[in-house]
């Protein structure tokens, strides 16, 4: 019934017979997680849409949970922000244009990626970028927002792409090296994303036209990124630096839009901290700055220098004070250690403006109570791995699903 609806809906009325509706099914299962899927679309004549079963199973068998026909539930499905599916593709060329006759919107290199094809994404993402630089004219610029003290960020304003370059030295109190801050991006590529974490792609050895970058971004390079760029008369080359898809930064985001907009964010935000949890990932700095929002309103996390397993943590009762100058000491007079966190003080760090922390208390106050944080790592040791759904909960077919 729901796929009949889907068709008599205004983007595809009148443009074909309900008797010549046709669905085709990839062969190959996709697989993510807990998750496999059957993707495919439905037609009538040039006009397609998305036609994907989710399935999971149980003690009884193998159902399905969800069945999604909108394509921006696909979309979010195959997101830059989730881990690759693991898919048998004996013609990943033929996979990808059967894949983008249903996510138009979505370039090829980032379907290359998703399913699995990382070295066909990465030469995409390049040919993407080569071929724009040729019908443009824009120059490369300092990215909007706080400057981070890891990561020197620029981007071209006419493309859909930011660029980081790790700093040569780290501001106070960052400890880390380079190889420390690698290590992490590795750890990224590594994990389940849950649809939280902005893929970022690694290239080495590149070069562009000098006259592409602007005044201040040229002065920037040479003061925070000598070690791994240089600069000359013709072109700036740049030894090692990683590519992401563009994000609206979330602290720019809340005070961009109306209210409900930014409260709807605030408390998405709220939730890509407990889902990265489910999946053993501390964010380690909440601070908005390091959110982004995606164009299906969405929040991901994209700075990861400071990222570990949630595992690796010490969630600790913030001490009581034991004396009036205890409480008065600019200092913690206790004692902490490197991987310890005391989530009570969240509160005094995340930036939330103050219109909207009613908003993210009322949904997510129990991520100031260590309590949270400890049953969770608790879960996780046992070897349970939480259930994070890639698609809304209204899209599930009851308890259990619909079974076959």
């Amino acid at each position: 019934m729901r796929l009949l609806a889907r068709w008599r809906q205004p983007d595809t009325a009148d443009r074909g017979d309900l008797v010549n509706l046709r669905i085709e099914i990839v062969r190959s299962v996709f697989y993510r997680m807990k998750h496999a899927y059957l993707v495919g679309r439905a037609s009538c004549g040039e006009v397609h849409f998305p036609f994907i079963l989710a399935l999971l199973h149980d003690d009884d068998g193998v159902f399905v949970d969800a069945v999604l026909l909108e394509e921006d539930e696909a979309s979010v499905l195959f997101s830059f922000t989730r881990a690759y599916f693991s898919v048998v593709a004996p013609d990943p060329d033929e996979l990808v244009l059967f894949l983008r006759s249903i996510l138009p919107r979505k370039p090829a290199a980032e379907l290359y990626l998703s399913i699995g094809f990382y070295k066909h994404g990465k030469t995409e993402v390049y040919r993407r970028l080569v071929r724009h630089l040729e019908s443009s004219h824009d120059q490369f610029v300092i990215a909007e927002g706080e400057r981070g003290m890891v990561m020197l960020v620029f981007l071209l304003p006419s493309f859909d792409l930011v660029f980081k370059l790790i700093r040569d030295h780290f501001a106070p109190p960052k400890t880390m090296g380079p190889d420390d801050v690698k290590q992490r991006y590795r750890l990224v590529f590594e994990r389940d994303r849950v649809g939280r974490l902005v893929e970022a792609q690694s290239f080495e050895h590149l070069r562009f036209p000098t006259a592409r970058f602007s005044p201040a971004l040229l002065a920037e390079l040479r003061t925070a990124t000598a070690r791994s760029v240089r600069i000359d008369d013709d072109f700036v080359h740049l030894d090692f630096l990683y590519v992401e898809r563009r994000v609206r930064p979330l602290d720019l985001y809340v005070r961009e839009v109306d209210k409900e907009l930014a409260r709807r964010a605030i408390i998405d935000y709220g939730n890509a901290i407990k889902e990265l949890a489910a999946a053993n990932i501390f964010p380690g700095d909440f601070l908005l700055k390091n959110f982004g929002v995606t164009r299906h309103r969405r929040v991901a996390f994209y700075d990861y220098d400071e990222l570990c397993l949630l595992t690796d943590c010490n969630f600790r009762d913030l001490p009581v004070a034991r004396t009036l100058e205890e409480e008065l000491a600019a200092e913690p007079w206790y004692a902490v250690g490197p991987n310890d966190i005391f989530p009570e003080q969240f509160g005094k760090f995340l930036g939330i403006p103050v219109g909207l922390m009613d908003a993210f208390l009322e949904h997510h106050g129990d991520l100031l109570d260590p309590r949270f944080w400890r049953g969770l790592q608790d879960r996780l040791r046992a070897g349970e791995v939480p259930d994070v759904y890639p698609y809304a909960q209204r899209r599930r077919l009851g308890t259990g699903g619909a079974r076959r």
